[in-house]
This record gives structure tokens, sequence and C-alpha cells, in this order.
């Protein structure tokens, strides 16, 4: 962002730099400006201001970013949105082998649990899932628009599919099945068809639960929990932070505790949770968290209601370019409308159901990857 910044601010003292391809008045660049803005006056009246400024500064670098992609890709064909493909491949391929005990390039035998060892060039398990959802769509829907490449578009989308798998990822797994069904339905634009898709997404997203070990014992840890009512297992020990979460927005509904308000407020919150719901905390009362591994819950406790409804505006955005338009003659355009109109709908879905156990938007290889492709829409859509 820091070399994006120095080539913009070059380019406009040598009086090289045209804002005249951006429509100020397009939905997409006036939501960007009030997450943008709203996130400075959160930030203002934070509960820490200091601790506010990473997290807000972080936010205004991503729009920009995502400002200068949509520039960049204004005129691209659709096959270049398939860039962040590569990068996912080299990723699932490392984490398949780590997976199998057959190469690492790391050594990560000091880590706590063994499926901890299991990093890419990520961090955990959970980063690597949630980072493969993106490629995956991408390629797909790379497959099922392009009139050239089809199966090897295809082919790519299934081995980042079954990285995914590998990664024990409920959430990451979920959102990805969820949003191919939803892609499979907006493709083939029949019910009859789309119940046909349904229920082999559900056989083939089955298979890998049933014949996979490490997938066919989270079902059993699963169904069990359920039965004793195991909240926490359940929800993978987050708990805590979700009623914490739960609890910052109740008492600050509008402009919540400020960006990054979530971790230096999270142990007083929960001391104060506790003394009321103790029995919800018997098991979990040395653990502190960084994160509300929800990232509705997050945004709404450091933004407020006011913050969250921004973040699904975003998401209906985004969403609505899956909307069926007038096909165009031109053969590169059709392309990326066709493209666009699959890829929409699934990334927002994906994004939503992901945030509901998982922290993307708090970490940066993901982020990037949705706005890539977010990027992607907006830059073919004009929405």
């Amino acid at each position: 962002m820091l070399l994006i910044i120095a080539v913009l601010a070059i380019c406009w003292g040598f009086g090289r730099l045209d804002l005249t391809p951006l429509n100020r008045r397009a939905k997409w660049l006036l939501l960007t400006a009030a997450i943008c803005a709203w996130t400075i006056f959160c930030a203002l009246v934070s509960t820490n201001r200091l601790v506010s400024i990473p997290p807000t500064a972080r936010v205004l670098l991503y729009a920009l970013l995502f400002i200068v992609t949509v520039l960049i890709l204004r005129r691209r064909p659709a096959w270049f949105a398939g860039i962040i493909v590569l990068p996912a491949v080299i990723n699932g391929a490392i984490y398949i082998l780590q997976e199998l005990e057959i190469w690492s390039p790391f050594d990560t035998s000091g880590a706590a649990e063994v499926h901890l060892r299991r990093t890419a060039l990520m961090g955990n398990p959970n980063d690597v899932g949630s980072y493969l959802i993106v490629p995956a769509l991408v390629a797909m829907a790379l497959a099922l628009s392009q009139r050239r490449g089809r199966l090897i578009w295809a082919g790519v989308a299934a081995f980042i599919l079954v990285a995914t798998y590998m990664t024990h990822t409920v959430a990451a797994i979920g959102a990805v099945a969820v949003a191919l069904f939803v892609m499979f339905a907006l493709w083939l634009r029949s019910w009859p068809k789309t119940v046909a898709v349904f229920v082999a997404v559900v056989i083939l997203g089955a298979i890998p639960f049933a014949a996979y070990p490490p997938l066919r014992a989270r079902v059993v840890l699963m169904r069990d929990a359920l039965q004793r009512r195991d909240f926490e297992t359940l929800s993978a020990a987050r708990t805590l932070p979700f009623l914490t979460a739960a609890e910052m927005i109740r008492t600050r509904p509008i402009t919540g505790l400020g960006p990054g308000g979530f971790a230096y407020n999270f142990f007083d919150y929960k001391l104060r949770l506790q003394q009321r719901r103790r029995e919800l905390f018997e098991h979990t009362t040395e653990l502190n968290f960084g994160e509300a591994h929800n990232d509705h819950l997050q945004v709404a406790a450091e933004t407020g209601l006011p913050g969250y409804a921004l973040f699904l505006a975003a998401l209906l955005l985004i969403g609505s370019a899956s909307r069926p338009q007038a096909r165009r003659d031109d053969a590169a355009e059709s392309d990326r409308d066709d493209f666009v109109r699959l890829l929409g709908l699934p990334l927002a879905v994906s994004l939503f159901i992901l945030a509901l156990a998982q922290f993307p938007l708090e970490l940066i290889a993901p982020t990037h990857t949705y706005l890539w492709a977010a990027a992607a829409i907006v830059a073919w859509r004009e929405i």
C-alpha cells in the first residue's frame, strides 16, 4: 500500500492522475466512503483512541486498495480475476502435503496439537480454510462462464475444494458448499435442475465427512455435544467471545467500542458477564480472546449497529450483481457479465456464513481475496 500511495503521489505531481473513470455517484464508491467515514468517527469516540489507530488505518488502506483494483480491472478480460487462484493452488498443495505428512517447508513439531502443524504459508488450518474459499469460487465461476479453459478451471476449483475440506474448518466448508449451491442454481436457472444440484451437493459434501477419518471424528464429536447440549464444544470453545461481544453491543449499540476495541475491552467485559452468568463459564474462565471469532458480532461491537448495517449493505450490493441483465454482443463483455452474475451472490453468501464462526475481516489473506473478487464484480458490473 505504501508503494501504491507513492505511485499515486508521483502521478498526481506530474499531472498524470486521471480519476475521470470514477463515477462519484456510484453506489459502491458512496458505500466505500461511508464505511471509511464511520470507521474514523468510531475511532474518534473510541474507548481507546490509540488502540483504534492501526485498525482504522487498515480500513482506509483497504478502501484505497479496493478503489485502485477496481480501476485496474476495468478493461481486463474475465480470466484476469483468476490471478488469485495460483497462490491458492500453491498453498493448497503445501497444506495437503502437510496433512498427509509427506513434506513441510517448516518445522512445526512444537505445535500444541498435531492438527495445528498444518500451516501452508498462512498460519493455521482455520486461516487456510478461510483463505481458500474465494479462489475456489472464482475458479468455479470461470469454469462455468468462460468459453476457453473450462476443464482447467474446473480441475483447479476441485483441487482447492479438496484442500479446503482437508483443513477440517467447518465454517469454511459450510460457506463454500452453500456458495457453490447458489452458484450452480444461478447457472442452471431451473428449479428442477437446482433441486438435483442440491441433492448432489449434499451427497458430495457428505462423502468426505463419512470417508475422511478426521472429518468423521469431528461429526461424531459435534453430534455427541449436541445431545449433551454442550454449547462450548459445539462452538469450538467460542461461547465466551460470542457472549462477550453481545454484551459489548448491548452497552454501546451506536458507536461501539471503537476499532480494535474488542481485544482491548475483552477482559473487563468478560469479568462482568461471568459475575452475572457464572454457570456459562465453568471451563473457560482462564481464556482471553483477541478476536470474537464472529465478524458479525465483532463489527457490531467495535463500530456499533450502524457499522454492522454498512457491512450488510456491502454484502447486499455485491450480491445484487447476480441479477440478470441484457446480454451484450461483445464477446469479452459477455464473458465478464456471465462471470459476475455467477460470482456476486455466492461471494456475498460465503462471507456471510464464514463470518458466523470465523474472523476473515481480521486476517489479511482472506480479506485480500474478498476485496479482489468484489473489485472485479464492481469493475465489470458498475453497481
